[in-house]
This record gives C-alpha cells, structure tokens and sequence, in this order.
C-alpha cells in the first residue's frame, strides 16, 4: 500500500481535539504572515504514538506533532528532542521536514507540540513494494540505504547534538532497557520466558568491544524503517523527507541499520502477525539480498564489506527489541487494557518465543552457506586469523591477573612447594584456600567458562537461587552476583589464552583461579551433557571450587589415547536400576586430592556395538565402596602432591542409573567434545611456562659470572637467549592463531591449527626450559628454581595432550589433501 502524505485525514474526536482558536493565536506570533483565521486542522488517521496533525494555513500546509495527553511516562513521547534533531539535521544531507517552531507552553493546546513543514510525497507501507516495477524497488532500496548512511556520516558535534545522548555504551543500554521491558510485562504469577531470558543473558556477554569507542557514536533514528520515509511523488529514488525521530538518540549506527534490516528476518512471524512488515521468499525482484543491502550501506559509507563487526548481535539484539514490544503490547491485551484482537496475536506468546528462538539460532548457528564457505576457505589455504592481541574486554582482566600474580601466588609459591614436599603433602595447605577466597573477591574466577557455556548455566543458577537451595547461604542480590561470579566473563578461546598464559607461570594458579584440569573439561562435560540433577548436584560445587574431580579414562594395559581401546566395564545391575563398574585406570589426575569428590569413569557399556558406540561414561562418587587408589603415580619423579596422577582399581562399584552422562553408547562423543575449548588450554598455559624460564635464563645470564665475565657476555649463552625469544614468539602466534581459529570456525576446520599448537607448544618451551636449565648448572636440575618441575610438566604434555606424531599426521593430511585439490 502506498500513502499519500496529505491523504488518509479524519477529522480530531474526544481528547484529539485541540483548540484551533488558541492554536491560531498562537501561531500568528510565530510563523511570518500567517493568518489564524485562515487556519484548518485534521488529523492523520494512521497509527502514530504522538498524536500528528495536518494544518492548511494561507502561508502553505504543516504537520503539528503534540505529546499525547497525560499519564505519560517521563522520557517518552519527547516531541521536544525529536524539533531538535530535525532542527540540527536541517543544513545537512539529511532529509528531514523544516523544523519551523517549538512550544513548550502547554497552556496552549495542553501539552507541548512542534510545528515543521509538510512534506507532499509518497510513504511505501509494504516493504514488498507490491505493484512496482522491479528497477523501481531497486532504487528504492538503494535510496532507503543511501540516507542511513548519510545519517550515519554526521558526527553530531557538528549539528550540535553531541549532548542527544550518552557518548558511548549504547547497545548495553538497549540490552538493559529491552531486558526490563519484558521483564516488566511478565505478570506476577507468570514465569518468564526461558527463551527471552537466555537471549538477553546471552546479548549482555556479547556487546561488541566498541560499545565504549565514542568515535563510533552517531545520530541513531532508532525507528528506519521504508514507512518512516517520504518519496518523492515521481522519482523513485529520491526521498524527501525522514520522519518519526521520537527513538532517536546518539547510538551505534549498526544497531540502526539491522533494524531496518529486520522484514529480512520475519516471514515466519508474519504468518501469526497481520500487517508486520516482512518480506516474502523468494524477494520480489528487483529487491536486493540482505547482504546486498548492507553492501549499499557500506559502499555510501567507506565501509569496508562484509562488516568485521559481529552482525549476529545487532540482529538478534533487534529481534530481541520487537520480542519485548510484542510481550508488552501481549500483556496489556491480558491485562484488557488492549482490547484489539489484533493486539492480541501480536503479543501472543507463540510470537515472541518464535522471535526469541529466532534471535537464539542467528547467535548459535552460522547458517549452512557460512559453513560451506568456512570449510572451503580452510581447505584452499592456511587461515590468516589477524587481531590476535587482547581484546577490550580482557584487558582489565589481565591487568588485575599479572597484578595478583605478582603480589599473591608467585609470593607463596615456596611456601607451597615446600609443603607439596613434606610429609603432609596429601593435605591441603590454608594458604591455598585463602588464595582461591581472595581470587574470587578479585573477580578472577571460573576465566576459562566460554560465554556461550555461561549464558545456558546461568538460568540453573538462578533457579537454584529462586528455590533458596541450601547451597547457598547468602542473600538473594548476593547470590545473584556470586551467580555472575561464578559463570566468569565470558571469554573467547582467544581471550582465555592471554589470560592462561599469565596463569601458566606457576603451577599452582590455575587451581587458584578455578581454571584447573581435570576440573575444567569435567565441568565442561556436565555443563554441556549433564542433566539438571547431575549439574545441582556435582557442577555447582566444582563452579564454585568447593570440590574437585578427576577423570578416569586411561588404562594401564592399552593405548588409551584410542578412546575406542579402553576395556572397563559398565555393566547393568539386575539387582536395581543401576550400573556395576570395573576396571583398572592410572594416570587419573587429581584422584589423590583429599578435595576430589567425583569422578567420570569410561568404560564400556555395549562391546558387541560399532567401535565408537561401545563406550559410556558415568559419574562415580569418590566414597563409593569399590573405589581402591592403589598409588600415586611419580612424573619424573615428582608425584605433584597434592594433586597426584593416582592408579585405580575399581571393582564392583556400584553406581545409580541417574549418574550416567547422556546415554549409553556416548561415551566417545563426550569425550571428544570435552576436547572442546579445552583442547588448548595446555598449550596456552605452556606459553607462560617459557616466558617464566626465558626469564630465569636472562636473570642468571646476567648475574652469574664464568671464565672471567658475565655468562650474557658469551655468545653462546647470547644466541640461546636470541632463539628462545624468536621460538617462543612463533609458539605463542600459534597458539593464538589456533584459539582464533577455534573460535571463528570451530574444532573440525581448526584441527589443522590445534594440532600445529599441540606439536609446537610443548616441544618449543621444552627446548627454552633446557636451555635454563644449562645456564643454572646444577641449581637448574634441584628444587633451588622451578625449571625442573617446569621440564617435567611440559615434557608429559607431549603425551598427556596427545602424541606429537599423531598431531603431526593431522598436519601432513590436511596439507597434502589440500594440494590435492588445487
């Protein structure tokens, strides 16, 4: 449907009705020549929220918008702010009405109104554009582009609006604002939404790192859409005017411009919603894809294309956006405050949980052509993965990381070292707790947890805080911030990886910041395939670290790094509705932590099923009878009390049906995803275990003096300490280009990357620790310096995180599969 701008006018009713007399008056004091005699007014009759007038006066025709009559709240229906942006645009590019006068007087016409001019045109409702000629809609919607961008070219300094709004922040206050409008529309005796709180849970972790760049801040309509729009009456491409400014405010202009990009989005719900402005599939011709559109956007601005941006986010933040309007505009129907039928199927509650999953789907899932261009682009050529320093978002953390680094644990690493060697060293020194006390306070917690892992346990929290479950002893606003605390910031693969560095150049404080294994990747586990009793009852303690845990997967009599090797048994008990364990496992880590109160056993369920189907994994209590820790196993000598690497026997262990994960049959689908983000959180820390002996190596080159000069001054302690530096630099970017990779196009097209930063990781710092310890002489191999236990840790990993030959096989096929395809 097409309007005309001066048609579609009934006569004012009831409280629409201004005094045209008073109004008359008023406006021959202020608008040149006209006379108030010659005055008429209308109204226009299609839906606006201030109310908006047509007036014919013999100086030519107007359109007046006034704020609705009281109650109003506070900050809406602000006719004044929206004259002052029309005003401010008028000299620029802009197409807007000539502001002609503000009246704040509601003496006049009772409440506060502007005047502007009326602009004769044409307005497209549909964004279909029905009955045009395909070259039309082309340039209409290369005309509706055009505008947004040149909007979004006006630095509002330069008009005079820099104060329209806060500089900077402006998708976090969207987030806050649609949070607390759906949250407002939920009756009392109504549950929310679990789709609209994970959606908002999930668009507050991910506000985009320039959220605080003010340089990115401009003049943001807030409500562009084709129907806000005057057209010229004969050209196609022209538009004379933008109208309905009351949601402007200084804002990220990508946030403007997925709005407008919203009828792409919303064919489904335009089935269940008359009159929502969508577009049908296939587009009608002439109507350009999404991403041609956001091209034309970015051509007009200098932009480069694709945008860098995470344009998931602003989609889904403006789905998220119409998904609270639609729940408020649902509540008032319930509430028979909107007695529109129409009003009701908008706010339906089938609406907005299809918005909602929606919104959820475009931040989870790249849809099947980006996979399809990812996987190719990995097999053409190597992934070139730029930015690899700390984001924004990390910074912070990592200044108060290397500052607790500094002044708490590396203070008490002898301390600790000293009793990890004392007859009490399967006892957990005070010190240790007081240490993950003081790291929790300081917001350093759980850094490892990915957002998109904190986002789906975050709902569990807060039940278990809703329910006054008697885990939780502190009052309700404490309990919701340490339910923040413990789900971490939300880190990226690559974000963790600076911060894991940092914690890898002491042994002890990952533990102390709750980012440990084996503890990580079993929290991993019950996070992504635990049931909610298994995750109350065992994930909640270890998120919080008041327990640890161990994993029991290798088998002393065969190669367990095939998972489809391990011969346990888990086997159904006929006497109840459980499983019988037995098997014997070794190098379970952590097993000899008096703190360790679960663990998850693999073994095998069905032998007779396909190779990868045969496994299961269940979770055993430590206490369980049949549980026997035959020793602690020494790694090179050290048994890293009181941690431990423990052989196990299990014989006869009993265990409920409930404890198993997921299913039976499963077990080697955990166990692969448990190599999930986790697969690199060895090789990140191994990086800081370098950088700490590289260190150490310059420290004793420097002050230790043989054959009459300092070591520095001979050339060969000089070129080791040269090639340490370049080695470690080359391991470090493999490392990040792997998290990258990781994080941009996951686990299966980054295998490549991860096998390069398991093969070169370990193996280069190896090379760093020993050239440390030749420096250090004898002192390098003794407990005086940490390179020795250093040197052994990493020189496990080349086993523990698997075999450098199979990473290099890895390497070698993906290489020479890709050349085959060139």
């Amino acid at each position: 449907m097409v309007l005309d701008t001066g048609a579609a006018l009934v006569r004012p009713r009831g409280n629409e009705n201004i005094d045209v007399e008073a109004l008359g008056r008023y406006l021959s004091q202020h608008v040149p020549g006209l006379n108030r005699s010659s005055l008429t007014v209308a109204k226009f009759s299609h839906g606006q929220s201030n109310p908006t007038y047509f007036i014919r006066a013999n100086t030519g025709t107007y359109v007046l918008r006034k704020k609705p009559p009281p109650p109003t709240l506070p900050s809406a229906h602000a006719v004044e702010r929206e004259f002052q942006v029309i005003h401010g645009l008028g000299p620029t590019l802009v197409p807007v009405p000539r502001a002609i006068h503000l009246c704040e007087d509601t003496s006049i016409i009772g409440t506060p109104f502007y005047l502007m001019a009326h602009v004769q045109g044409r307005i497209f409702e549909d964004p279909a554009l029905p009955g045009l000629a395909p070259h039309q809609r082309s340039e209409i919607y290369a005309a509706m582009a055009f505008n947004l961008a040149k909007l979004h070219d006006v630095v509002p300094s330069s008009v005079d609006l820099d104060k329209y709004g806060p500089p900077s922040q402006y998708n976090r206050r969207q987030v806050a604002r649609w949070s607390r409008q759906y949250t407002s529309s939920v009756a009392s005796n109504e549950t929310p939404m679990p789709e609209m709180v994970e959606l908002s849970n999930q668009l507050q972790c991910r506000i985009p790192t320039t959220d605080t760049d003010p340089t990115v801040t401009r003049i943001s309509h807030g409500d562009y859409r084709l129907d806000n729009l005057v057209f010229d009456p004969v050209k196609d491409n022209t538009v004379l005017a933008v109208l309905d400014w009351e949601l402007s405010t200084l804002g990220d202009p990508l946030a403007d411009l997925s709005y407008n990009c919203l009828p792409y989005h919303l064919y489904e719900c335009a089935q269940q919603i008359p009159n929502l402005p969508a577009l049908p599939r296939p587009l009608p011709d002439g109507i350009p894809t999404e991403e041609q559109y956001i091209e034309l956007y970015c051509k007009q601005r200098g932009l480069k294309y694709p945008l860098s941006a995470d344009w998931s986010f602003y989609l889904a933040l403006a789905l998220f956006r119409l998904a609270s309007i639609l729940a408020g505009v649902g509540a008032r129907a319930k509430a028979g405050n909107a007695s529109s039928r129409i009003a009701a199927e908008m706010g339906a509650d089938s609406v907005v949980r299809s918005l909602a999953t929606q919104a959820l789907s475009i931040l989870h899932n790249k849809t099947k052509k980006q996979e399809r261009q990812s996987s190719s682009s990995a097999e053409k050529v190597p992934l070139a993965l730029p930015g690899l320093g700390p984001s924004e978002k990390v910074k912070s953390i990592l200044e108060r990381l290397h500052c607790f680094m500094a002044e708490r644990i590396l203070p008490a690493e002898s301390i600790l070292d000293k009793h990890a060697a004392s007859d009490q060293r399967w006892t957990i020194h005070p010190l240790q707790e007081q240490l993950k006390k003081e790291a929790k306070h300081a917001g350093l917690w759980n850094l490892w947890l990915p957002a998109d892992l904190a986002i789906k346990l975050r709902p569990l929290l807060l039940a278990e805080i809703s329910n006054n479950n008697s885990s939780f002893t502190l009052s309700r606003r404490e309990n919701e911030e340490l339910s923040l605390l413990l789900l971490g910031p939300g880190f990226s693969n690559l974000e963790y990886a600076h911060c894991a560095e940092v914690m890898g150049r002491c042994v002890w404080a990952s533990e102390i910041f709750n980012c440990s294994a084996p503890d990580t990747g079993n929290m991993e586990v019950l996070a992504r395939y635990g049931s909610i009793a298994q995750q109350r009852r065992w994930l909640i303690p270890l998120l919080r670290g008041d327990i640890r845990s161990c994993f029991a997967m290798t088998e002393p009599e065969v190669a367990s790094s095939d998972a489809t090797n391990i011969q346990s048994s888990i086997t159904k008990n006929k006497n109840s509705d459980g499983y019988i364990l037995n098997g014997k496992k070794w190098w379970i880590s952590g097993a000899n932590d008096p703190r360790c109160a679960i663990a998850i056993f693999m073994g095998k369920t069905d032998p007779n099923a396909a190779p990868h189907a045969q496994q299961s994994m269940i979770l055993v209590p430590m206490t369980t009878p049949g549980i026997h820790i035959i020793r602690p196993l020494p790694v090179f000598g050290f048994d890293d009390a009181p941690h431990g690497h423990a052989e196990i026997d299990f014989k006869n262990v009993v265990v409920p049906a409930e404890n198993l994960i997921l299913g039976e049959g499963r077990g080697f689908e955990i166990a692969q995803g448990r190599l999930g983000p986790g697969r690199l959180h060895h090789c990140m820390r191994v990086i800081g275990m370098g950088e700490r002996s590289l260190e150490l190596l310059v420290t004793r080159a420097t002050e230790r003096k043989a054959f009459g000069k300092q070591l520095a001054g001979h050339q060969s302690v000089r070129l080791d300490i040269a090639r340490s530096r370049i080695e470690l630099n080359a391991a470090r970017l493999t490392v990040l280009e792997a998290a990258r990779a990781l994080d941009e196009v996951g686990n299966k097209v980054a295998r490549g990357h991860i096998a390069a930063a398991k093969a070169m990781a370990p193996s280069t710092v190896l090379t760093i620790i020993d050239r440390a310890i030749q420096v250090h002489g004898g002192a390098g191999v003794s407990d005086v310096t940490p390179l020795a236990g250093l040197w052994a840790a990493v020189r496990t990993l080349r086993l523990a995180d698997g075999p450098d030959v199979v990473h290099l096989e890895t390497i070698a096929k993906l290489e020479l599969s890709r050349r085959a395809k060139l």
